[in-house]
């Protein structure tokens, strides 16, 4: 088949063209200018980034189309006048996953690293699965891995239910939370979400759970796993120290485990590897093989240099929880350096709606920075000001300070000269990183 993907290069959309390539397909995609970690994965595969144009669709079988574009694309519009169908990024996905043993990696939070974990305990016990993951896993050295195996890994976002098109027989689910609001209601609609999804699974399927949050409340008709720090749990772990714990399983220990990955919810998401490798009677030897040599995922508490004697961490942190537990994890490894938490909130809808939850989830910080709002490109409306998130953060935390994002890259400068030690942390789904990046990088030069 002749395939095109519109929006090429998002994460999700470069890992699904590279697939459908590998699988023997002609694959063509379009995208904007702007250039994206994906641009190296795509010109590697041989998949170039077309400008976006009507006779790109011309002579394709399919469409499949980014959420980022409506009906009105360009392209989009092209293919619906010539009778073409038009999948978006989670129905072809969803055809993938038919044709595969499924495993479905769900969760508000924390679904990238434990997707790329769990594919890579299937590399290592020699199952030569399949892989579609949302950002760069250096294990793989890729957001994609097509393998000759029965097992495909998915990174399955709950965002508009998207994961109802996927067939699964195991389903992960890290945690839910409340997030997407300008889609989901509230917590018992986004909890529903995942229910539905649960409860398609077969019966001689598995839906492991972290039984730490509310995705412990999720039933299914087939057996049922929890893992987490609770002892409740049918799996769970305790904590030695820094990167270093126990594993027991129904109260039996199993082994000790050693991490690179900061942070305890590093170690639930562990936990929920071990949990997919005892279903699949994995040794425990290639499970801590495995969370030993895992060094993590682009974007997620990711060290990107030094300023000066100062570190530069991002993390893709958007929601109150994952700023909260990443702060955490920073600081509990740097407890006596400066954690400065840049925060570039992630659109107005989110924003506004979280507002109190986002001004209380800096605790872990000695310093707030916040800069100005990312807005996706689905919102037409300015909901919020990032100074009323000042504001607010001002009531509960003593050091609060608003920077404009186009004077983030002077003030990271002028802070590299300061002699206390600073862990400087850019936070945010947007393009905060980039930030960092540059100042990294104008500090390389005049060196």
């Amino acid at each position: 088949m002749r395939i095109h993907f519109t929006g090429v290069k998002g994460s999700g959309m470069s890992s699904l063209a590279q697939i459908f390539k590998l699988k023997g397909h002609t694959v063509t995609g379009s995208d904007v200018e702007e250039s994206f970690f994906t641009d190296k994965l795509l010109a590697q595969a041989g998949i170039e980034a077309l400008p976006f144009h009507a006779d790109n669709v011309k002579d394709v079988d399919i469409v499949c189309a980014s959420a980022a574009y409506g009906s009105n694309h360009v392209e989009l519009k092209e293919a619906a006048e010539r009778g073409l169908p038009i999948l978006t990024y989670p129905m072809l996905l969803g055809q993938l996953t038919k044709e595969h043993e499924s495993i479905l990696v769900a969760g508000t939070h924390g679904k990238t690293t434990t997707t790329g974990l769990i594919g890579s305990l299937l590399m290592n016990a020699d199952f030569d699965p399949t892989i579609v993951v949302g950002s760069y896993i250096e294990t793989i050295k890729n957001n994609a891995r097509f393998g000759s195996g029965r097992h495909l890994v998915v990174e399955a976002c709950e965002y508009k239910r998207h994961f109802l098109h996927y067939e699964g027989k195991v389903m992960v689910v890290t945690n839910i939370d409340f997030d997407h609001p300008d889609y989901f209601q509230d917590i018992q609609d986004t909890f529903d979400a995942f229910q539905e999804c649960a409860s398609r699974l077969p019966e001689d399927g598995v839906l492991i759970v972290c039984g730490d949050n509310l995705a412990r409340n999720l039933q299914g008709t087939c057996r049922v796993i929890t893992y987490g720090l609770s002892e409740d749990n049918d799996v769970y772990a305790q904590k030695k120290g820094p990167g270093q714990f126990k594993v027991f399983v129904q109260g039996e220990y199993l082994g000790d485990m050693t991490t690179p990955l900061l942070g305890e919810h590093n170690i639930q998401n562990a936990l929920a590897m071990v949990s997919v490798g005892l279903y699949y009677n994995i040794p425990f030897s290639v499970m801590q093989e495995t969370l030993c040599g895992y060094v993590g995922v682009k974007r997620r508490l990711e060290l990107k240099g030094h300023l000066n004697q100062h570190l530069v961490y991002d993390d893709y942190a958007h929601h109150p929880t994952e700023i909260r537990v990443t702060l955490h994890a920073v600081k509990e490894n740097y407890p006596n350096a400066n954690v400065v938490s840049i925060f570039q909130p992630h659109t107005y809808s989110r924003t506004k709606r979280l507002l109190s939850e986002f001004a209380q989830s800096f605790q872990a910080a000695d310093w707030v920075v916040l800069t100005d709002i990312f807005a996706s490109e689905r919102e037409k409306e300015k909901l919020v000001d990032i100074l009323d998130l000042v504001e607010e953060t001002k009531k509960h935390h003593p050091r609060v300070t608003y920077i404009p994002k186009a004077d983030l890259i002077a003030w990271l400068e002028e802070m590299s000269r300061v002699n206390d030690d600073h862990v400087f942390l850019t936070m945010g789904a947007g393009d905060i990183y980039k930030e960092g990046e540059k100042a990294l990088q104008k500090l390389k030069l005049s060196s």
